[in-house]
């Protein structure tokens, strides 16, 4: 059976060291919610066609609804679920993807997922995802592993090139896009996953500056909200331009087209 590339990371997103470049920050309101679509539609035609007093009130209704939820992104009826649709078990494992061996947590955040949102089994062995599907619900299966697997990858690139990231910051940045995917976001007061850390720790000058380019934010934090939009397949070149102004933001770098030329007053 013919098996599908493995598809490789996309590069260069953030390399290290580079400065910010402009992008969209994302707003600190809460998305907006089906009920808040809803009333904004309403509001709106009311501070349009109203008569008087009512319009007025629409008006100043609308400013405070749009000062408490960002309307900017997509309504849920615009953004598929990655997993909607019908999914048929089979008696026999079919290939679904392929992962290299390096990529194991990627692997797993994978096959867990599918097991968790379509219910059907799923096998892991010597790089290979299979599943207990139905020859149309391999293919399809084969299309998620392949969307999730290449956000994973890209964004863990992204992620670890930004300077003060270690590689133990890997596995909590995994955890946080799969819990965000998944809509299993740890609850307040539920202890975030560790942040593995090596146990030499350096000394003088050097210590002082790791410590002041570290990453202020726990990676489980930066990585939740990416995970969400991969599941409703916002593009990645957005998922990964918020990830890039996340980033400026922590390090507080401003973006280029901001900073100050040299010698200016």
């Amino acid at each position: 059976m013919a098996r599908a590339p493995l598809l490789a990371p996309v590069s260069g997103l953030l390399p290290r060291r580079r400065k910010c470049q402009t992008v969209r920050v994302k707003s600190n309101l809460k998305p907006a919610t089906a009920k808040a679509r809803a009333l904004l539609k309403k509001l709106e035609a009311l501070a349009e066609r109203g008569i008087g007093g009512e319009k007025t009130s629409a008006q100043n209704k609308l400013a405070r609804l749009r000062a408490r939820f960002d309307f900017t992104g997509l309504a849920p009826s615009e953004t598929p679920d990655l997993f909607q649709g019908r999914f048929q078990r089979a008696a026999q494992a079919k290939w679904v993807y392929s992962f290299t061996r390096s990529e194991f947590d990627v692997a797993n955040s994978v096959k867990w997922a599918i097991e968790s949102a379509t219910k059907i089994p799923c096998v892991y062995r010597d790089g290979e995802l299979l599943a207990e599907a139905t020859p149309a619900t391999a293919r399809k299966l084969g299309d998620i592993a392949g969307h999730i697997a290449l956000s994973f990858r890209t964004l863990l690139e992204q992620f670890s090139a930004i300077a003060g990231v270690s590689q133990g910051d890997r596995s909590a940045f995994v955890m946080g896009l799969y819990d965000g995917m998944m809509n299993e976001a740890r609850k307040v007061g539920e202890p975030l996953p560790g942040r593995f850390r090596s146990a030499k720790k350096p000394k003088g000058k050097q210590r002082a500056v790791t410590s002041a380019r570290d990453l202020h934010v726990h990676p489980y934090s930066v990585a939740l909200n990416l995970g969400k939009q991969i599941r409703f397949s916002v593009p990645l070149e957005e998922i990964a331009a918020e990830l890039e102004a996340v980033a400026c933001r922590l390090l507080g770098e401003q973006p280029a087209s901001r900073q100050t030329p040299s010698g200016a007053g």
